[in-house]
Order: C-alpha cells, then sequence, then structure tokens
C-alpha cells in the first residue's frame, strides 16, 4: 500500500498528539504559573523555589514510566505468574503513594488511583 506524503503527515500529526496526549496532563487551574517554596529549617541554607508545572511534569513523567513498567512486567514470559503479582504490588503502593498529587491536576482521568 503506497501512501501519499500529505498521509504521511496526517498520520505522523496523529501519532505527536497521541505521544503528546501519554505525556502531558493540565494542572488545575488554580495552580498555573504558581510556585512551591522549600524554606530550611536552618536560615542558613538557601531556600528553593519549584514551579508547579515542573513538579507536575515530574509527577507525570513517573505516572508514564510506572505504566510502561507495568505493561512490562505484565507480558514478561520469563516472570511467574506470583512474581507479577508481587510486582503489580508495588506499583499499585507507588500509585497510591502518588495520589497526594491529585489535586493539582484538572482532569479526573489524569488523577493517580491505587486502585484497578
Amino acid at each position: 500500500m503506497d501512501m501519499e506524503k500529505e498521509d504521511i503527515k496526517k498520520l505522523a500529526m496523529a501519532l505527536l498528539d497521541e505521544m503528546d496526549k501519554r505525556h502531558s496532563a493540565e494542572l488545575a487551574p488554580k495552580w498555573e504559573g504558581g510556585s512551591i517554596f522549600f524554606i530550611p529549617r536552618d536560615s542558613s541554607s538557601k531556600d528553593h523555589e519549584l514551579p508547579i508545572d515542573t513538579l507536575m511534569h515530574k509527577i507525570v513523567m513517573i505516572r508514564d514510566n510506572l505504566r510502561v513498567l507495568e505493561q512490562n512486567i505484565n507480558s514478561s514470559e520469563s516472570l511467574s505468574e506470583g512474581e507479577k503479582l508481587k510486582l503489580q504490588g508495588y506499583i499499585t503502593r507507588c500509585y497510591g503513594s502518588l495520589t497526594s498529587f491529585n489535586f493539582i491536576f484538572r482532569e479526573e482521568s489524569d488523577k493517580f488511583s491505587s486502585r484497578k
């Protein structure tokens, strides 16, 4: 099957759009442009500011990497079912820990859940 140049462009754009959706999530509007400040107890140490969108990006990347890990575990032929269940338990607990950050997501579907 031969594809026209324009068809290839459309396919490439659709793939890029899909990949962007997988590796992004929108902040709830009230957090857009916001920052988190880390203030050490020791006043001789320097404060640190972290933009919330940077934190959001890191959290989304953790989510995406956990999903890839989950897929690799599920499709592994070298792991026993018991080993898969054990590793899935760790991933589920990671998702449970990450639910602490659900308040920054705009869309419900982007939020973490420790339940399947």
